[in-house]
């Protein structure tokens, strides 16, 4: 009985221990959702904690939420996810990470029994999920870029007729497509069902990650508020997209060369410590598979790879 006992206890502590974790990722979720962010600002006096806000932000200037969980929560907004699947946030993500990288720990102890390959395994894998979740952010984010144009061109021909912004974009809806089709809707659903625009026009900014689009989204706000001419306001916001567009490409050229450089010193370097290690008669491969320091630099070597990787998918943008 005692051995029977002795046997589940460990997987009963690591079982508590795992129900902690997710109960206090739950709470730091909870105080950091980026929608509950947004509906909280306009619950309680809006006029005065606005202007309270102003004030600091004049003397001390803005201050960015760096909460993993809110990051992530904004990820999942970013990235698209949420749209195909709407209980993916922030929390759920992360425990998926954790999971993976578990796995991938067990992976490497079990099938290869090795811990040098079994913490690359536990990296690796929680690093995959997060590189396509910023693979993805890049498309929604170049899709944008795309379509910014075409975005503000109907904006301004619905603006003729009409002063309101949730009509101006409605209308515009059925002239869109893709990721700015889902983000119009969105904005139309959240200021019909919340009654409050601004709430609409916040939560926005925050599912976008392009500059442009979001400068757009807070002159339409303050056109709104101030009763300016929103076609006006479009037309000078043109000329911008067109700059950036141009600046796009020569940003897109030299992200490429940046990859095309890694690529081809990775090569030459392996090359070049094999012709070494073939010429003083030496088993290149051994030396770095048959001990613990060899292994060890293959370890860092490959985690110094996963971080440069995660860097380019920021960077593809």
């Amino acid at each position: 009985m005692s051995e029977e006992v002795l046997r589940w206890l460990p997987w009963g502590c690591i079982f508590l221990f795992s129900f902690l974790l997710i109960f206090l990722i739950h709470k730091r979720f909870v105080e950091n959702n980026v929608w509950g962010k947004v509906v909280k600002k306009y619950k309680d006096n809006v006029d005065l904690k606005v202007l309270s806000e102003a004030e600091f932000v004049t003397k001390f200037g803005a201050i960015e939420n760096h909460s993993i969980l809110y990051k992530l929560d904004r990820l999942m907004l970013l990235s698209g996810i949420k749209n195909v699947l709407p209980f993916v946030n922030g929390e759920v993500f992360l425990c998926v990470e954790i999971v993976l990288s578990v796995a991938g720990f067990f992976e490497g102890t079990i099938i290869f029994q090795n811990v040098f390959v079994a913490l690359f395994l536990a990296v690796a894998q929680a690093v995959v999920l997060y590189a396509v979740a910023i693979g993805l952010s890049g498309r929604t984010y170049n899709q944008i870029e795309d379509q910014t144009a075409i975005f503000i061109s109907i904006l301004s021909n619905h603006a003729k007729g009409s002063s309101d912004i949730v009509s101006i974009m409605q209308n515009t809806i059925s002239s869109l497509n893709g990721v700015l089709r889902g983000i119009a809707e969105k904005f139309v659903q959240d200021a019909e069902n919340t009654g409050n625009v601004d709430i609409a026009f916040d939560y926005m900014k925050e599912s976008v990650e392009n500059r442009q689009l979001q400068t757009i989204i807070i002159n339409l706000k303050n056109c709104m508020h101030y009763q300016a001419n929103y076609e006006e306001v479009l037309a000078q916001m043109m000329s911008q997209v067109a700059a950036g567009l141009s600046a796009r490409e020569d940003r897109k050229n030299i992200l490429f060369s940046m990859k095309l450089t890694l690529v081809v010193i990775s090569i030459t370097a392996v090359i070049i410590v094999w012709i070494i290690g073939a010429g003083l008669g030496i088993d290149v491969k051994g030396s770095l598979t048959g001990n613990m320091a060899g292994q060890a630099l293959l370890l860092i070597t490959g985690l110094l790879y996963l971080m440069v990787g995660i860097k380019m998918f920021k960077t593809d943008k």
